[in-house]
């Protein structure tokens, strides 16, 4: 990507971020508490019926602080980390609430921690020990610490949409004018031989003169790139086989004549140019 294309990326990244910050924000989250309560609830209920029981009670989910909350249950269960981990996990993504977050598993009897872990917003730095070591059977209560701020992403629906949407429009035309204008520059700066009045692209395999273009085979190409290279030079007939048949198949005998046939046609309309067979050495492209 060339510097032009970047810093018009640029420029439109920073158009829409002024239109955004008029009307995107964040906000406190009111309704955190009982979002947390319907998802620690949700996940209750999933590892309940991972665990085949569909009929005892989910005990209410208790607050003990803004960030802090307890979920118990009415029947002694086994409880798998892998298995609680992703239950729990997927609740709270469904619910939008904080990726950031302390789990710890507390024996009721004892009130000891028989299994904790921690997630972060970056995975790699979350700490899950110990999944695959299951816990016995025993009344277990799941205590849940949410860590960050509470806030969620707003938008001011008194603002209009339009003038970001106008924005972007104007923006990516830009881009895909620019990127046209690039291509047809490209296109007009194509490298280019003179073969007397005659331009030869070599790698769009074509010969122009004025407003006349004459399309070219690759071999064609090959021997007249030779002939281009060494004007008025005789090129012996040995070295244009070598050049261009070598490596592209078996060579027939006659092949290099009627090439040489069909490329003097192409010049027909140029008395200034002239390929001439010099007998039992090769061909000179003899250009006047």
């Amino acid at each position: 990507m060339n510097k032009e294309r970047i810093l018009s990326l640029i420029v439109l990244m920073i158009l829409i971020s002024f239109t955004l910050v008029g009307y995107v924000g964040f906000e406190k989250d009111d309704n955190f508490s009982e979002r947390a309560k319907i998802a620690l609830r949700d996940s209750g209920n999933k590892l309940l019926l991972s665990l085949g029981d569909s009929t005892s009670l989910i005990m209410p989910v208790i607050e003990l602080d803004e960030n802090t909350f307890e979920l118990s249950f009415q029947n002694k269960l086994r409880i798998e980390p892998a298995s609680l981990v992703s239950i729990l996990g997927q609740s709270l993504v469904d619910s939008n609430l904080p990726q950031s977050y302390i789990v710890e598993i507390i024996e009721m009897g004892s009130g000891e921690v028989a299994y904790s872990y921690e997630v972060k917003s970056d995975s790699e730095k979350s700490i899950v020990p110990c999944i695959g070591r299951n816990l016995p059977l025993d009344s277990y209560k799941v205590k849940i610490h949410f860590m960050g701020e509470r806030t969620i992403l707003t938008i001011d629906k008194e603002y209009s949409l339009l003038p970001l949407v106008f924005i972007g429009f104007v923006g990516f035309g830009l881009l895909y004018w620019k990127k046209g204008k690039d291509k047809a520059s490209k296109v007009g700066m194509s490298s280019f031989s003179k073969i007397g009045n005659y331009r030869f692209y070599l790698e769009e395999n074509k010969l122009v003169k004025g407003n006349n273009t004459i399309e070219l085979t690759v071999k064609e190409c090959e021997l007249l790139r030779i002939f281009s290279e060494k004007p008025n030079q005789i090129i012996k007939r040995d070295l244009l086989i070598k050049e261009v048949w070598e490596d592209n198949g078996v060579f027939v005998g006659r092949s290099l004549d009627t090439f040489i046939s069909k490329i003097r046609k192409k010049f027909q309309d140029d008395d200034s140019i002239t390929i001439v067979t010099v007998h039992g050495v090769g061909y000179k492209l003899d250009i006047s």
